[in-house]
């Protein structure tokens, strides 16, 4: 093992003797020892070459080991980071997703429910609207009532033959109340009602000397309930509990129940008693003058 000589041994040997021998003289000889030595100059340079080239081969793959070893570790740490932050906007993205879905359902829930109150209100509105028609319409027909109670219509056509107060009864022969105003006519013409109300009697026969009769209920007049009554008629078209209207026609003029001929008599009734039917019928001096009409034949 020591008796081996190693090649860096034998050059340094070799130079030793070039040098001792330069020292000597090499003019005595100088070829052959320039070419030995030039010879030993070669060698040491090639020697000295191998050595700078496998120093610097081993750093070179050295600094390429190392180069692809952080290459690699890059390229690991790149698709590691690269599949964590995929990762990442896809957690994201589905998150987004869910909250924008979520979003969704609840503006859509919303508009549903607003367009099922938007139903709602809009069928309310046309159930309210239709009350309100309803109720305008009985208001103004009301009003027009009110309006109009002054005015009542005279009963039917002909004058006034025996007027309201205490008189002498022509069957009976003594003074009792006459409680009306007996209004000429022929048999069997019209009778209007004078005033709009609701019919709250309506009978047939003698019932005590008023014949067949119809009283109507005209309601509260200046504060005061107003009623009318219809006697002696030969038949009437009206039923209690109807609503008539002023003017519609209630029945015939007869001589039914305590009566010497074809007349009517018109009662009139204040709160209940009896009262003057002229301070009703004499205020529509209208219907008078149309009644004056239909007498002389204009």
């Amino acid at each position: 093992m020591f008796g081996r000589t190693s090649s860096a041994g034998k050059l340094r040997q070799v130079l030793d003797e070039d040098v001792a021998e330069a020292a000597e003289g090499v003019a005595t000889d100088p070829s052959p020892r320039r070419s030995r030595w030039l010879r030993t100059s070669l060698t040491l340079a090639v020697v000295s070459g191998i050595g700078i080239a496998a120093v610097s081969a081993f750093g070179s793959a050295s600094t390429a080991a190392t180069g692809l070893a952080f290459a690699d570790q890059g390229v690991v740490s790149g698709v590691t980071a690269g599949r964590n932050d995929v990762a990442s906007r896809a957690s994201e993205r589905a998150e987004l997703s869910a909250d924008q879905l979520a979003a969704q359902r609840v503006q859509l829930i919303e508009q549903t429910t607003e367009a099922i109150e938007d139903g709602q209100d809009a069928a309310s509105l046309e159930v309210r609207e239709s009350q309100l028609a309803t109720a305008a319409a009985q208001v103004k027909a009301e009003a027009e009532r009110i309006a109009n109670l002054s005015k009542f219509l005279w009963p039917t056509a002909g004058s006034v033959s025996s007027d309201y107060g205490l008189r002498l009864h022509p069957i009976l022969h003594y003074y009792r109340m006459h409680d009306g105003d007996d209004i000429g006519g022929k048999c069997g013409q019209p009778i209007y009602a004078a005033q709009s109300g609701t019919v709250v009697k309506a009978e047939m026969g003698y019932n005590g000397g008023s014949g067949n009769n119809v009283r109507i209920d005209h309601g509260d007049i200046d504060g005061h309930n107003v009623q009318t009554g219809y006697l002696h008629m030969t038949d009437y078209v009206v039923k209690a509990g109807q609503q008539v209207d002023k003017g519609e026609l209630v029945g015939h003029v007869g001589s039914t129940g305590l009566s010497t001929a074809c007349h009517l008599h018109f009662s009139a009734y204040l709160d209940g008693h009896g009262t003057d039917p002229m301070q009703f019928i004499g205020w529509n001096k209208e219907a008078k003058a149309k009644d004056a009409k239909d007498e002389s034949g204009a």
